[in-house]
């Protein structure tokens, strides 16, 4: 679990717990704390001990969870929006990472294209009943 030093009353404001976040990110909270674990989203201790999330965790979840459905892994998604501080208003540092996983994605869609295409075409079959053949 990583956790990060409070960052101060203003997010103390707009803190979350895990049900909060799992419920507005649209996973359970099991899903929540996997994701903490992976280093996508980090939490914080709240002045009475409760681990506490700053709001971007929903956003960074939700980037994590559609890069996951074409294979970017977890640990890919958090080396990403590692870059993006807490709290981060900075749109183009969203965009930035939105778009490299929007290209890694492409690039693991290609990838399984032209394996579904090798499959489909059946040569290496060919090639090995040929290679087998006295």
């Amino acid at each position: 679990m990583t956790t990060i030093e409070h960052p101060g009353r203003a997010a103390s404001q707009a803190s979350l717990t895990v049900g909060q976040v799992a419920g507005a990110a649209g996973v359970t909270a099991n899903a929540v704390r996997f994701y903490e674990r992976y280093g996508v989203i980090s939490a914080y201790r709240s002045s009475g001990n409760a681990r506490r999330f700053t709001v971007d965790a929903v956003c960074r979840i939700r980037l994590a969870l559609a890069a996951q459905r074409v294979g970017i892994t977890l640990k890919e998604s958090a080396a990403i929006l590692a870059a993006i501080p807490p709290l981060s208003h900075d749109l183009a540092l969203w965009t930035a990472a939105g778009e490299e996983l929007v290209r890694i994605g492409r690039a693991r869609v290609t990838q399984l294209q032209e394996t579904v295409d090798e499959l489909a075409g059946l040569d290496f079959l060919q090639a090995e009943h040929d290679r087998a053949r006295p």
